[in-house]
């Protein structure tokens, strides 16, 4: 089920990017291919911009490196199945959304697969750095942290509900996520954050600032957290304990 679902979500998509394309008088589609050749401005009106977006969408959906989509055939699909001329068998094209399903398929894990030896490999270069710099602490976990400022009490348990703010980055500087900006602090049991907080927060006190480099199999591992954080990646946190409840 899982190869074939994502194949009819995509031709879901394609059929109703050409049901607006079929929807257009025959002057409007010529007027759209000819700004498009005399590169007209694009996309100015709400459906404009919709008929566009959708089409980038299944363009960059539909391409993976082994299959080469004919843009008049699946014109002449869509428009052969509303009038009920299908060129092909129901059995056979069941058969070729199946192999196209499994190809697709077998197209997105290769690349999870190349981004993850590609994040490892980055991950690792990167920690390996930051545990040479002055003040960094080394847990046996492999964690890294540094501590901006001390705090004073008593540190929480995994069974304790912490009050914190955060800010969250890629190694590369790109932002995922920020309790600050939102105005609004994160409250939580401790047990309830991924393993890198959790070691930290147990070893850290009320009031304390850090920053925390987080190897990737103590924070989202190998599959990541789609779309802000790809699989493989080590993470950066600046993260201040406010309170332990």
């Amino acid at each position: 089920m899982r190869a074939m679902n994502k194949p009819r979500t995509y031709l879901s998509l394609i059929a109703a990017a050409l049901a607006l394309l079929a929807a257009l008088p025959a002057s409007a589609q010529e007027g759209a291919v000819a700004a498009v050749e005399d590169e007209a401005p694009l996309a100015e009106t709400w459906d404009e911009r919709a008929s566009y977006a959708l089409g980038v969408n299944i363009g960059s959906n539909l391409a993976p490196d082994d299959l080469l989509l004919d843009p008049d055939l699946l014109l002449r699909g869509y428009q052969d199945a509303l009038e009920g001329t299908e060129a092909i068998e129901s059995d056979e094209i069941d058969t070729v959304l199946r192999e196209l399903g499994a190809r697709m398929q077998a197209h997105a894990d290769r690349q999870r697969q190349a981004a993850l030896l590609e994040n490892t490999a980055r991950s690792s270069a990167f920690l390996a750095t930051k545990e040479k710099e002055d003040g960094i602490v080394k847990t046996d976990s492999g964690l890294l942290y540094r501590e901006l400022r001390a705090g004073e009490g008593e540190s929480p348990t995994t069974a304790q509900v912490v009050t914190v703010h955060y800010r969250g980055t890629l190694i590369d500087g790109t932002q995922f996520d920020n309790t600050y900006d939102r105005g609004q602090p994160a409250t939580s049991p401790v047990n309830g954050f991924i393993p890198g907080w959790v070691e930290a927060l147990q070893l850290m006190k009320p009031g304390a600032k850090w920053e925390l480099f987080i190897p990737a199999d103590l924070a989202y591992g190998a599959h990541g957290s789609p779309p802000a954080i790809p699989p493989g990646a080590a993470i950066r946190f600046e993260i201040e304990l406010l309170e332990v409840q």
